[in-house]
């Protein structure tokens, strides 16, 4: 693995908003990164959505705030506050706004970020496929135990795969099955388990690879991996699910 070093300054694209701050966007070898810098004065709706053209903002925001204070309101009408010092991984389809007199900055390692501040052309299409889209729907019922919304997602016979040696490990026939593996990882872990979405991709066809993020808490012991999941689709229903693991000793361990 060869070192990269970029300066953002020097080799980034700078993306100004309507008025009151702008973007920097630069790469360097798997890292992607956009430094916001958000004037007093600053609100998403009358700063950005000239240049997105969307109602609210359709960037997942996943970074740390380094000064001052933002407003946010979700599409539902939620609303949260984002202080310095605060890390975020805010969905999209909101709203915000700077506190105060001072400016945010904000740092997004989001993979959406890339499509910050960014025109977008009339004709183009929207970058995830409905494949994608059943894919996040199943990620956020599976954070909140949703069910229900599981059983619409899932074949009747679907199978998922998990690798490894643990007490968790093996093939899962059925979507009874399945939804009773998840209820297992619940229990483990005394409901803690989450797994968060960094990214999907697909191909259009049907298969999805997702990439998240797993958080949970066992006899006291923290542990944080990633791992993907690769689904195939047979119409809206997804019919296999097959597992990978970044750290899958440290995960059969930690389940043992």
């Amino acid at each position: 693995m060869g070192t990269n070093i970029s300066n953002l300054e020097r080799d980034g694209e700078t993306r100004p908003f309507a008025a009151h701050g702008h973007a920097v966007i630069g790469s360097v070898g798997g890292l992607t990164l956009l430094r916001g810098v958000f004037e007093p004065g600053w609100r998403w709706s009358t700063d950005v959505a000239p240049i997105a053209g969307t109602d609210s903002c359709q960037t997942r925001h996943l970074g740390y705030l380094v000064s001052g204070r933002m407003q946010v309101r979700m599409d539902d009408g939620t609303e949260l506050t984002v202080e310095a010092g605060d890390m975020f991984d805010l969905p999209s389809g909101h709203d915000a706004w700077v506190l105060g007199d001072e400016p945010c900055v904000m740092v997004d390692y989001s993979p959406e970020a890339t499509r910050y501040a960014r025109g977008r052309s009339a004709d183009a299409a929207a970058p995830d496929d409905k494949y994608m889209t059943l894919v996040r729907r199943g990620y956020v019922a599976f954070n909140s135990g949703d069910f229900e919304t599981l059983r619409s997602i899932l074949a009747k016979d679907v199978v998922q795969h998990s690798p490894g040696t643990s007490q968790i490990a093996g093939v899962y026939k059925g979507i009874d099955a399945v939804l009773g593996y998840y209820g297992k990882l619940a229990e483990l872990t005394g409901g803690q388990f989450q797994a968060h979405l960094i990214n999907v991709f697909g191909d259009g066809q049907g298969h999805v690879t997702a990439l998240h993020q797993a958080t949970a808490t066992r006899n006291g012991v923290t542990r944080v991996s990633r791992g993907t999941i690769l689904f195939t689709f047979l119409g809206d229903r997804a019919t296999d699910l097959l597992e990978m693991h970044e750290d899958l000793p440290g995960d059969d361990a930690f389940f043992a």
